[in-house]
């Protein structure tokens, strides 16, 4: 295992220790002292990769895919030749595939959210954060220098309503893993969909 995924390794079972202790405990009935002792690291650990408890909980991690954004900016990541919202879905399923896509956690993240609902609006926050990185990094990789050039913004909010779709899907309580497509899967077909339903308008309005 290398240094990178031994991080990841770590990094998600802080997170999960602290989901599970926050459905068990609510939010404020364990400290970070304890969510250390549990896992087997320190408190100088901890804050290397989570600012707050809150952020361990979310899985807001300090630096999150700073390098991989970074580098899409600069034309890696994906392949040169895609359009720009197939850019972002592929640099979304690259992403998952790094960080690993688990239906219980889901589930775990759900029950946290019902024990300590004030944590939706930092989610949510957080999420806006985040999307505000991509469009950034959209607009540097395709050159849309104007500021006033809505055009990275709209492919990725865009890219993120698939995002939402495919993963309502994918983690519904109903959805059988085993028979059913995986999450890239599911998410290249929405897009198909949403490509096939868009020219289909433009030809009826044509």
């Amino acid at each position: 295992m290398s240094t990178t995924e031994r991080t990841r390794a770590l990094r998600r079972r802080m997170i999960g220790e602290a989901r599970r202790a926050t459905v068990e405990h609510g939010l404020s009935g364990f400290t970070i002292e304890q969510l250390c002792e549990s896992v087997g690291v320190s408190r100088r650990t901890f804050f290397n990769h989570f600012a707050s408890k809150d952020d361990a909980v979310l899985g807001i991690e300090l630096h999150a895919d700073v390098e991989a954004i970074d580098r899409y900016a600069a034309g890696g990541i994906v392949a040169g030749g895609l359009d720009p919202l197939d850019s972002i879905v592929a640099l979304a399923i690259d992403q998952f595939h790094r960080v690993g896509i688990d239906r219980a956690d889901e589930v775990l993240v759900r029950r946290v959210f019902e024990r300590e609902p004030a944590l939706v609006a930092r989610f949510l926050s957080a999420t806006d954060v985040q999307l505000a990185r991509i469009t950034d990094a959209v607009r540097l990789r395709f050159g849309w220098d104007d500021p006033a050039d809505r055009r990275a913004r709209l492919v990725t909010e865009a890219a993120a309503g698939l995002l939402k779709v495919t993963a309502e899907t994918y983690f519904d309580d109903a959805f059988d893993e085993a028979t059913g497509p995986t999450f890239d899967a599911l998410l290249t077909e929405n897009l198909r969909l949403l490509r096939a339903v868009t020219t289909t308008e433009r030809e009826h309005t044509s």
